[in-house]
């Protein structure tokens, strides 16, 4: 195909057709700035998105772009290679991502003219810290090197240490990156429509299926690369490509695509509609010469840049160099007063700095530095040194008013002891399963140390790990404390919409996004509540207590030349940090609140900050890309595993085993416990909670929630001793949607999950209150779309990831997998309900009055949660359909299954023994509660 006839025929530029090298999009690129339009200058090999088909036939074919050539097994310097090895067997890949033609995919490695569409506006750092500290006494932060994606593999959390933190949480985001970035690029659209919203402002509105569950992750702010395609209306595909992609063709002699317009349009996300799936793009300089584009989402580096510094900031706390290295540095002219970067000119003070980028490579540093007992070593690396003697007995009884009168004693003394510092300066850590009242802790702790903690902690920072959880927060503080006390941080990122209107009042707007209050009414907020990401805000904008201390050293030592600040009697500004759902956090991420209320290197007084988190390592953590990394750990569950919590005697696993084994004494502490273990759940009916307590919680859950009122109890489904708990044997297979490697659902289950849920709207339980939960994207779609076309769009659904930390009063668990052979990819890929330790404990525990699971009987059984939790089921007759034995004859008595039978379910059939009562089990209350127990405790002796 020439030049020529290429231009009279497509009527393309003539600007576009001189030959130009493939660029690499992977490689670094230089920009020639050519008014708005910016070209990158590099070049490079480049390769194309292409599935690879094994055992295919060697014959030479005629190239057909919009079909899945056989003869393409990979990409090789923008060219396809044949199959070497065509006696191995091909085996079909039901993950394998969905095929796109060649046609397409290779326009997005086409050489573009870039186009960049204005950003929205977000937080000016610069002039925010120059109008409060002016341009002498707080430096920029030294820019980030750009996080590269690496899938170089990473050693297990509990192995880090303290001399290669930085370098190892750093190899844990790169390959985190490297996940994201592959993910990512799975939701990228080809050939899809924009629409106009307001041409005359270059808004468009494109559909990105998946945007309610976060595929991809788009915020406001973010860019989408847009790539304009010019189609042929009557085939409905791009022009020319058959003879481009070639051999010795077009992409060969470096000619842009003649189906591509040659422009990539960099777009702004000005706005996002999540329930519709609809985002609206500024793209300026947009020719309607076509409105169909090929979508390229990309991770934005923004959303990775804070867990960098953080990570940073934390390894550079954990060292201080001696005194002969600093000798040595300022010999070197490295210590000495240097120019502020804001460019005052004036002397700025670097010794309070310990990144050590002063010093030299991070190596000789950490090989050559002392590790000091700083307050970062203490709430990363706790031990028993920092822990405090225990020398009396706990208090029975608090004076101290409480916000909550509903508080039970295991909150109450925790309270007590943060307030009092009474364990050292270490982390306090809150542990507890779901509906323990975690949450309620943490707000009734912030509110005490504000208020009635004397002489006070005056202003505290209390963060979650998602925007929710934080609303959640601040929406129970804000009942008890004045307007101006009380500030909730957001985002610029995040929209209006997202906000509950409760809320907004306690937010702070500038135009129409979240911003920054002014730096006087900031530090008057008495607390302070964001995400733990979002604390990235006040790092950047130099409010953290290292910075202001600067601020004030510097000020101090201007206005009295020679005079020298004391930072051990300079109270902080945060006092404490609180972190709810710590659990959920990556490290890096519970790292950047840190490195908020982190004291000024040698601020040790004797009441420092204080960090208390709460949490629950059973459930699931945070929500990563990566199948296995070692980000899944928790900072919470790194610290809960540490000798200090894990091996005192007042911890969860000892406490068990003190209950079952009577005879063993109980050892004396030996300091005060920097943590709470939390018993009394408030949230569901025992029945429900009784396998979970034995398999996650060492059986030591105690049922508190109120009664259920008769007309669930009376549900016509409820089998054997008709506890609300059921599990109904499905036995229809699981499909796969085609090209889609989410795609599993189960037809006949999304069927029989719909009429349960329209069978208790029915009885009288509103739709409002019903949930319906699968682990599987294209299951909940479909359960979505029948309970739409069954009048119930009320009904909540979706995976259990969506609804941790949240409840409904019945929850229908859809598990939908019915094929033994794709457990093992399951696994791998850390999906489903088999195998999944975590996921199943969220799944089973977020139901309070009732619970019924659809599954296959035989699949499960060969899971070991699931088969407690099966068994449970089939011995008290909590079984419809094959599998469960007599059903009605209230628990099988008989079975051989060799189960443990925990102190939950004991009592539960104690009371029924005792009363002889029908349903007795439907009962609730703190009374009964301790019957029940007593009971259940006298069988457990009677037994020994």
């Amino acid at each position: 195909m020439s030049t020529k006839n290429t231009s009279q025929n497509l009527a393309i530029r003539s600007s576009r057709n001189r030959p130009i090298p493939i660029v690499n999009p992977d490689a670094p690129t230089s920009i020639i700035k050519r008014s708005d339009v910016s070209i990158p200058s590099n070049t490079g090999d480049t390769g194309s998105d292409v599935v690879a088909i094994e055992n295919a036939s060697s014959e030479p074919q005629e190239l057909n772009p919009y079909a899945m050539d056989p003869l393409e097994t990979g990409p090789i310097n923008g060219h396809t290679q044949r199959t070497e090895n065509l006696s191995q067997e091909w085996k079909a890949n039901v993950y394998a991502q969905s095929y796109i033609p060649l046609a397409l995919s290779a326009i997005n490695l086409s050489h573009a003219t870039v186009i960049y569409s204005a950003p929205i506006s977000s937080i000016n750092f610069h002039d925010y810290v120059s109008n409060f500290a002016g341009k002498r006494f707080l430096t920029l932060h030294t820019p980030l090197k750009t996080l590269t994606p690496s899938n170089s593999p990473s050693q297990p959390t509990l192995l880090v240490d303290t001399k290669i933190y930085e370098s190892f949480f750093i190899r844990a985001l790169s390959s985190e990156l490297e996940a994201e970035t592959e993910t990512t690029n799975s939701y990228n659209l080809y050939q899809v429509p924009l629409q106009h919203k307001n041409p005359q402002d270059q808004m468009y509105e494109l559909r990105v299926p998946g945007l309610r569950e976060d595929r991809p992750r788009l915020n406001l702010g973010d860019t989408i690369e847009l790539r304009q395609l010019r189609v042929d209306f009557l085939t409905g595909r791009p022009f020319g490509m058959e003879h481009w992609l070639a051999p010795r063709g077009g992409r060969d002699r470096g000619f842009i695509a003649p189906g591509f317009t040659g422009e990539q349009y960099n777009a702004t996300v000005w706005g996002l509609d999540r329930n519709k799936e609809e985002v609206l793009l500024r793209v300026d300089g947009c020719v309607d010469e076509s409105l169909i584009f090929n979508v390229v989402f990309r991770v934005q580096q923004g959303r990775v840049e804070p867990f960098q510094r953080a990570i940073a900031d934390a390894a550079g706390q954990l060292y201080q160099k001696s005194a002969e290295q600093l000798d040595l540095a300022t010999s070197k002219g490295e210590g000495k007063n240097s120019t502020d970067e804001f460019g005052g000119g004036a002397p700025v003070r670097k010794d309070y700095d310990l990144s050590g980028e002063l010093f030299g490579d991070e190596e000789y540093i950490k090989e050559s530095s002392t590790l000091q007992n700083t307050w970062m070593r203490r709430m990363l690396f706790p031990d028993e040194r920092d822990g405090v003697k225990q020398q009396g007995l706990p208090k029975g009884v608090f004076t101290q008013k409480f916000f909550d009168e509903n508080l039970n004693y295991e909150q109450q003394k925790a309270i007590d002891s943060i307030q009092h510092q009474d364990y050292g300066t270490i982390p306090f850590l809150i542990s507890g399963p779901p509906g323990t009242g975690k949450t309620k802790t943490i707000v009734e702790t912030a509110l005490q140390l504000v208020y009635h903690t004397p002489p006070g902690r005056k202003n505290i920072l209390l963060c979650a790990p998602s925007d929710p959880a934080a609303d959640i927060l601040a929406l129970r503080i804000k009942a008890h404390v004045p307007y101006q006390d009380l500030f909730r941080l957001n985002s610029p990122s995040r929209s209006f919409a997202e906000v509950s209107g409760e809320l907004l009042p306690y937010c702070h707007t500038t135009g129409d996004l979240f911003s920054l209050p002014g730096f006087p009414r900031l530090m008057a907020y008495r607390i302070v509540v964001t995400t733990c990401r979002d604390a990235d805000i006040l790092v950047q904008a130099r409010v953290t207590n290292r910075d202001l201390f600067r601020l004030e050293a510097g000020l101090t030592e201007a206005l009295y030349p020679g005079s020298r600040v004391d930072s051990s009697v300079v109270p902080p500004h945060w006092t404490a940090l609180l972190i709810d759902e710590a659990a959920q956090a990556t490290e890096p991420e519970a790292c950047i609140p840190l490195t908020v209320v982190a004291p000024a290197p040698s601020h040790q007084p004797t009441r420092a900050v204080l960090v208390v988190m709460a949490g629950d390592q059973c459930q699931l953590g945070p929500l990563l890309f990566s199948p296995s990394t070692p980000l899944e750990t928790s900072l919470f569950e790194r610290l809960i595993t540490r000798p200090l919590y894990s091996a005192h005697p007042l911890s969860r696993r000892h406490l068990a085993r003190h209950r079952t084994n009577t005879s063993t004494p109980f050892p004396p502490t030996s300091t005060r416990p920097p943590f709470a273990t939390l018993f009394q759940n408030y949230r569901s009916h025992r029945a429900i909670l009784a396998v979970p307590s034995a398999l996650f919680y060492h059986d030591t859950l105690t049922a508190l929630a109120a009664p259920p009122p008769p007309l669930l109890a009376s549900w016509p489904r409820w089998r054997g001793r008709r506890w609300p708990v059921l599990f109904i044997a499905n036995p229809s297979p699981d499909e796969r949607l085609p090209h889609s490697p989410h795609g599993w659902y189960n037809a006949g289950e999304a069927v029989l999950a719909v009429a349960i849920a329209a069978s208790l709207a029915a009885h009288g339980i509103p739709p409002r209150d019903i949930a319906v939960m699968s682990p599987f994207r294209a299951q909940v779609q479909r359960l979505r779309a029948g309970l739409r076309a069954a009048r119930l769009r009320d009904v909540s659904v979706g995976p259990a990831e969506a609804f941790q930390g949240l409840e409904s009063r019945v929850v229908v668990l859809c598990t939908t997998r019915a094929r033994r052979r794709f457990v093992a990819e399951d696994r791998a890929r850390r999906v489903g309900l088999v195998g999944e330790r975590r996921r199943v404990n969220v799944a089973l525990t977020r139901a309070r009055e009732g619970l019924v699971v659809l599954g296959d009987e035989e699949l499960l059984g060969g899971d070991e949660c699931w088969g407690v939790w099966l068994a449970f089921c089939r011995r008290n007759g909590l079984w419809e359909g094959e599998g469960g034995g007599d059903a009605d004859g209230g628990g099988g008595e008989g079975e051989a299954t060799p189960a443990y039978v925990s102190s939950l379910e004991r009592g539960l059939v104690w009371k029924e023994r005792v009363e002889g009562g029908e349903g007795g089990g439907m009962l609730g209350g703190e009374d009964e509660a301790m019957w029940v127990s007593g009971h259940a405790a006298e069988e457990a002796l009677r037994e020994e």
